[in-house]
């Protein structure tokens, strides 16, 4: 320890690291909540879209001639 830095100033340092790292944590939890919830909303749009896929294929075997285009 150097004789001009006072165990005040060590207080302080720690304090702000302390700080620092609860905010860093925090903010690292609101990251991998927001991957989460990404996540799920491309889960529940591949959802809707099989959902879609089998309405159009069912509108078209039914008005479209029987048999669906792609299929």
């Amino acid at each position: 320890m150097n004789s001009s830095e006072s165990p005040q100033a060590h207080l302080q340092d720690a304090y702000l690291l302390s700080a620092l790292g609860w905010q860093r944590l925090f903010q690292d939890s609101l990251a991998q909540l927001q991957q989460a919830q990404l996540h799920a909303m491309g889960e529940l749009t591949q959802h809707f879209v099989a959902l879609y896929q089998d309405a159009w294929d069912q509108w078209t075997a039914r008005f479209g001639g029987g048999v669906p285009l792609d299929g």
